[in-house]
């Protein structure tokens, strides 16, 4: 029997697509060993935002015409500008690592530099927390059932953010496929995640989930500082965080990238603590015997040294035991913004509530294979493109 999941997230929580463009731009992205660099930003220089490389590094951008400079950045390797003429072959772009010293040869007091950056970096965020900002993302989330990928979604929004996080979106577009299992999971809101759990909390309580920056975060985290990166902006301090032992509430865990001269936020890894935001209904000979979840959130440069958000991934692993064998769901889910506006593109947002389910949502509207085949904006990985490819020839898309 399936079990169902709901998260709990206990208080803690128009436009259309633009048309396709002229060239076509592919291409790979690749560090100095040869290995795939996922979600890599590529762009076009003086461009805010383009598009991200998937999970096997690869990346396709759209251009009005040629030639075009075209930039990959991706946090811990040295930016990368390449000129491109034509669009006839496969681009492959190889980046090299940044530079790393160790905080121990730069600072005396690794720990009080890390909270002190922290500080800075909360009251940087306070004073522009009501700020709204705008643009347009494209969401991915895949689910696997004992290696069996049984759910595939593709999504367009409209979205208002601060710095606190999502504050609402509006769906545009999405495909949803689904392929019928007796056993595992039923995620139906596993998108909230993306959006209900902040880095910046303004009012910590000990009803919420505890996040690491906000007023308190020093009374309530122990920050070290591990190492300094050297990117194209100057360092960034690598620190790691851990609920204090006395606080006494759930709390994320994890790593925090800040600017070391501006205190900006560039990325946030946490390990969240799911098992205290979602309740469990369990069949009959159906038992939990472990769960986990991930999530990053990444950032990129905005006014007045500040930082906006870029993309936030996430990644949950549910193992139970189905009489008496292993039963395993992984879930995952890409969000990032390809485009940002100057204001709202719609007359009204969704709330980003829990309730708010975007599955139903994706569920109401018929598939067209035509638009996504010209509006593609995420490079589908292999595996991905077998998966798309298998659902459309069971019409698993658009047919509820």
């Amino acid at each position: 029997m399936k079990s169902v999941l709901l998260f709990l997230l206990i208080c803690l929580l128009g436009g259309s697509v633009a048309q396709a463009q002229q060239v076509l731009l592919k291409g790979r992205v690749l560090d100095e060993k040869d290995k795939p660099v996922p979600y890599a930003g590529v762009g076009v220089v003086g461009s805010e935002v383009g598009t991200a490389t998937n999970e096997a590094g690869e990346f396709l951008l759209r251009v009005p015409r040629l030639p075009q400079q075209i930039t990959i950045n991706s946090l811990g390797f040295e930016p990368t500008i390449l000129n491109v003429a034509t669009a006839a072959k496969s681009l492959e772009v190889r980046l090299k690592s940044s530079l790393v010293a160790l905080p121990e040869v730069r600072v005396r007091n690794p720990g009080q530099v890390a909270t002190e950056l922290v500080q800075r970096a909360s009251a940087k965020l306070a004073r522009h927390q009501r700020e709204a900002m705008y643009g347009q993302a494209f969401y991915r989330q895949k689910q696997r059932h004992n290696g069996r990928y049984t759910e595939f979604m593709d999504a367009f929004y409209d979205v208002r953010f601060t710095a606190e996080g999502v504050s609402g979106w509006q769906l545009t577009q999405a495909r949803y496929g689904q392929v019928s299992e007796e056993t595992g999971v039923d995620m139906m809101n596993f998108s909230a995640a993306m959006r209900l759990i902040p880095v910046y909390d303004p009012k910590p309580s000990p009803r919420k989930v505890a996040v690491p920056l906000g007023p308190r975060a020093s009374k309530q985290f122990v920050f070290q500082l591990r190492e300094i990166m050297r990117d194209e902006s100057g360092e960034v301090a690598v620190i790691d965080f851990l609920p204090r032992p006395e606080l006494g509430q759930s709390a994320l865990s994890g790593t925090l990238y800040l600017d070391m001269q501006t205190a900006a936020l560039r990325r946030m890894e946490s390990l969240v603590p799911i098992a205290d935001l979602m309740s469990l209904q369990f069949g009959e000979g159906t038992s939990l015997d472990s769960q986990n979840m991930r999530l990053t959130a990444d950032f990129v440069p905005y006014q007045d040294s500040l930082s906006q958000l870029r993309a936030v991934r996430a990644e949950q692993r549910i193992v139970l035991r189905y009489q008496g064998r292993p039963d395993t769901t992984t879930l995952s889910g890409n969000l990032f913004f390809y485009r940002y506006t100057k204001g709202s593109n719609t007359k009204g947002y969704k709330s980003t509530g829990v309730n708010y389910n975007d599955l139903k949502q994706a569920r109401r509207g018929p598939y067209e294979p035509e638009f996504w085949r010209n509006r593609e904006v995420l490079r589908a990985s292999p595996a991905e493109e077998r998966v798309i490819r298998d659902m459309e020839q069971q019409q698993a898309f658009g047919t509820f």
